[in-house]
């Protein structure tokens, strides 16, 4: 099977800082054409997002390698015009805007859905096209918040997770929606948020809440209620997950240890259980603890700092982290299809860098040299867009 199985299609990309992107950047590694649209004179406020390196942001060189940039300032008119005609060769269009923000712009989904009956849209916003927050402001932290992901402990989560499971939750709605298309030829107008995402991945509470409703700072068990799934901090002032669920693990832990006092603590959630532990991992090293771990195949691993798990053997044995030619990392796509894994390109382009030949693609020329990249308001350029129109691309 092709690494490339979106190898054909075409994805416009309206979206965004994290969620959008991270989706369109996903599609990219899949093999589809992805053309980001960003306002001409900052583009997709990733772009200077700190940190930097040369300039360019970190995140930015993650998810926005392997696109191609077109710069339309899509407040004025020809710029639309120029949309449209991107989206009559599309076969998706990811937006974010807030509900309505599209429609304002003039393109209302229901009316593109009309227009361009193979379109697939995909509307991925904070709250959803409807509900009393639907158009209130929000971050991902604040999505969590709502969706109750945050109540066991409350604190800043580790990384985004409305975003990034937003993400992979809208790749596969777009996914779902190419693959009904095939046999019915219809598009589709998806509409996901963060906050859905979120509430979905909250499963493990909801199913918890059937035995006792919890309060926030009440954790369940794989949120730290239980002594045999928990973080503990080791002699040299490191961390280890312990991940012992299954009896039979526990017992070959205590074992090893010589430790048969401990095995009645099975499952415990007891403040005496939990001290008890700690007492026990504050006597090894973390390295020591790593050892002990992979000799006896126990489900227990030290916890890394990014640049620690970057160098692990396990991900560079999967290929998953790699430094792109301007020094800054890059993602591979999470799967391989057979022993291959899909990969976006490299290459992250500038603001624009492709405008001119994508306009050349569709038929038109830019302005006369000296003027911004960004398309802007000309009679001129009014007809050279209403005769790329006409010519029914």
């Amino acid at each position: 099977m092709s690494a490339q199985p979106l190898a054909g299609v075409t994805v416009v990309d309206l979206s965004r800082y994290l969620p959008g992107p991270l989706a369109a950047q996903s599609l990219a590694g899949l093999g589809a054409r992805v053309i980001k649209v960003e306002e001409p004179e900052l583009g997709d406020p990733l772009r200077w997002a700190p940190p930097r390196k040369g300039g360019r942001g970190a995140l930015a060189a993650q998810l926005l390698s392997g696109v191609e940039s077109i710069a339309l300032d899509l407040k004025k008119l020809p710029a639309r015009q120029i949309l449209e005609a991107l989206l009559r060769d599309a076969d998706v269009l990811l937006e974010t805007f807030r509900p309505g923000g599209l429609a304002r712009l003039g393109f209302d989904p229901e009316e593109l859905r009309r227009r361009f009956p193979r379109l697939v849209i995909c509307s991925l916003s904070g709250w959803g096209q409807d509900g009393p927050l639907a158009n209130r402001a929000g971050h991902d932290l604040t999505y969590q918040a709502i969706a109750g992901c945050l109540a066991p402990a409350p604190g800043v989560p580790a990384f985004p997770g409305a975003d990034v499971l937003g993400a992979s939750h809208a790749v596969t709605a777009i996914l779902a929606a190419l693959h009904e298309r095939s046999s019915s030829g219809e598009g589709e107008w998806i509409d996901i948020s963060l906050f859905d995402a979120a509430f979905h991945a909250n499963l493990v509470a909801w199913a918890a809440e059937v035995e006792m409703p919890a309060h926030v700072g009440e954790p369940h068990d794989l949120s730290g209620a239980l002594a045999s799934y928990h973080l503990y901090r080791t002699a040299d002032g490191g961390w280890v997950a312990l991940g012992l669920l299954e009896r039979h693990f526990w017992k070959r832990f205590c074992k090893v240890l010589g430790r048969r006092d401990l095995r009645r603590l099975v499952l415990s959630r007891s403040p005496e259980a939990k001290e008890k532990l700690a007492d026990l991992f504050r006597q090894r090293s973390r390295q020591e603890w790593a050892e002990l771990f992979a000799r006896h195949d126990l489900p227990a691993e030290v916890v890394l700092s990014p640049s620690e798990a970057a160098r692990h053997p396990q991900a560079l044995a999967r290929g998953l982290l790699k430094e792109g030619p301007d020094g800054l990392p890059r993602l591979a796509f999470p799967a391989r299809f057979g022993r291959q894994r899909p990969r976006a390109g490299q290459e992250f382009p500038e603001l624009g860098a492709q405008t001119q030949s994508l306009l050349e693609e569709l038929g038109a020329a830019l302005p006369r040299p000296g003027r911004r990249r960004g398309i802007g308001p000309r009679t001129g350029w009014r007809r050279m867009i209403a005769r790329l129109l006409l010519r029914g691309r």
